[in-house]
């Protein structure tokens, strides 16, 4: 029951929004709670018990360190030492819970191919372990949350129910938003009545994502599919147009798939916090990433960025650094250090494949040669008298960035390391553009298909662009008149209805962040 199936959009949602609006206001929770539990049941059935045990864990945890704040006649230095404690028991509770059923054969294959170099002739024998829906998600929701209790920025939450809604909200379980208890906790309790404005503005949102998945993304599939299955026999022209439409692909899904989940949240009165704001407006990679995935990006920031360079470790090898080489090359030490850990862990939390990390890696090394050259790039240009707010300069970072981007997003895509490598070898060595309009109709997406998702990514960046110039475009098309808001939303409804790529002909595309 995914969230662009029918069964969700027509059946699913509607049947909660009715049972939520007749009961009692004080026992709504309960519907959601409900809600909450046959939503993941639908995919993991049994296996809703991890996610129970993680409740438990950030409930029980987060009172601990509360109940240890409290002791005051223990002394400061000692109340706090005994709640980093506990708060690291609980975050290795979860993280290890996480490791085992999603790393534990990773780790294990590297360590005996890396046994084989050396000799070794072990055989790898995969464990099949069955991962609950969205667990990469809630993880990191806890670790959050335990981590502000143990700060002090928001109190221990007593109200059981309050913490398992935070943790289990059916539309945040396959992909997000990455929320903070402060941010959604009490929106979710309070059990506020449904709205007309917010069930209408809730579904326009629906109709926007559905738009995105069903219409783009799903015809993009077919392509993408098949160039990354025969890169082997395909040109390198290929390789680059595969690479952006799975980067369309990719960001049509995902940001459609945001839109459904943060409109179905502000049907309830709910409102979740954005992940996307127009990543492709970026002047740089580090911008991009403020703009893209943006709740993964500020818990990586506020929660190991920022602890990793403010630590004791970090700051004593920074000022031995600076002893050696100086203060020009020490300032770079703490934040390096920082973004290292970040981006690995980035790539880690995407997934067990080498694929994976080297994108971390790779994100990691664009952003630190950003950071090193931004002031003698700013010089060079001041010298040259390049205007750097100028249009033609503004389209030269576009263009640069849209590459980086393309090229990261192949490699997260490719079946391998190796056929990434491949992959990209090709773009330089085997192009020819000629190739690609010889065969364009032999990539599994006729001259129809292709049509219809390239005036839909027109559309989508079109829209972007309005809303990069002057934001609340949907407030503002809710002040016309009747008739310009009906063509507007019904275009957009039946737009799904007669061009999204379902039935016959079609295969029902799963959600590519499900799987994290």
């Amino acid at each position: 029951m995914a969230y662009h199936m029918l069964v969700y959009v027509v059946a699913f949602l509607p049947a909660t929004i009715l049972l939520y609006q007749l009961v009692p206001q004080k026992f709504r929770y309960i519907v959601l709670l409900c809600a909450n539990c046959i939503f993941f049941c639908s995919f993991s059935k049994g296996l809703i018990i991890y996610l129970i045990a993680a409740i438990l864990v950030a409930y029980f945890f987060a009172r601990w360190i509360e109940k240890i704040g409290e002791k005051k006649s223990d002394g400061q230095k000692a109340v706090t030492k005994a709640k980093r404690k506990v708060l690291a028991l609980g975050i290795v509770l979860n993280l290890l819970v996480l490791v085992v059923l999603k790393y534990t054969n990773f780790f294990a294959k590297s360590f005996i191919d890396l046994t084989n170099v050396f000799g070794s002739k072990w055989k790898f024998a995969p464990i099949r372990f069955l991962v609950p829906i969205g667990i990469s998600f809630y993880t990191l929701e806890i670790i959050s949350y335990l981590t502000d209790v143990y700060r002090g920025t928001i109190k221990a939450e007593h109200n059981f129910a309050k913490v398992a809604l935070y943790l289990s909200f059916f539309p945040q379980t396959m992909e997000g938003p990455i929320a903070r208890f402060s941010e959604t906790a009490d929106d979710l309790y309070a059990g506020r009545g449904i709205t007309f404005n917010n069930l209408k503005f809730g579904y326009q949102r629906i109709a926007w994502g559905l738009f995105k998945k069903m219409v783009v993304a799903d015809r993009f599939y077919y392509m993408v599919s098949y160039i990354f299955s025969n890169y082997q026999k395909l040109d390198g022209s290929i390789m680059l147009v595969g690479a952006m439409a799975y980067t369309a692909q990719l960001y049509m899904e995902f940001s459609g798939g945001m839109d459904i989940i943060i409109g179905s949240g502000q049907i309830f009165g709910i409102n979740l916090p954005e992940n996307f704001r127009q990543p492709f407006a970026s002047k740089n990679a580090s911008e991009f990433w403020r703009r893209w995935h943006i709740t993964l990006g500020t818990f990586f920031k506020d929660y190991i960025f920022y602890p990793v360079s403010l630590a004791k470790p970090v700051k004593n090898f920074a000022k031995k650094v600076k002893n050696v080489f100086g203060r020009n090359v020490s300032k770079f030490v703490a934040p390096t250090v920082a973004l290292f850990c970040v981006w690995i862990c980035n790539g880690l939390w995407h997934g067990a494949q080498w694929t994976f990390i080297f994108y971390g890696m790779y994100y990691f090394v664009i952003i630190f040669i950003e950071t090193i050259t931004e002031a003698p790039v700013k010089k060079l240009t001041d010298k040259l008298h390049i205007n750097r707010e100028s249009n033609v300069y503004k389209a030269f970072q576009s263009v640069k960035l849209f590459f980086i981007v393309i090229i990261g997003e192949m490699f997260f895509r490719a079946e391998s390391l190796k056929a990434g490598f491949i992959m990209f070898g090709k773009i330089f060595t085997d192009f020819h553009i000629s190739y690609f309009w010889n065969h364009r109709f032999k990539l599994h997406l006729d001259a129809y298909d292709l049509i219809v998702a390239l005036v839909g990514v027109l559309v989508v960046v079109i829209v972007g662009f309005i809303r990069e110039r002057k934001p609340g475009l949907r407030e503002r098309i809710d002040r016309k008149i009747l008739p310009v808001r009906w063509i507007v939303w019904y275009a957009c409804i039946l737009t799904v209805i007669f061009f999204g790529a379902y039935g016959s002909g079609y295969s029902v595309v799963e959600l590519i962040y499900a799987g994290y």
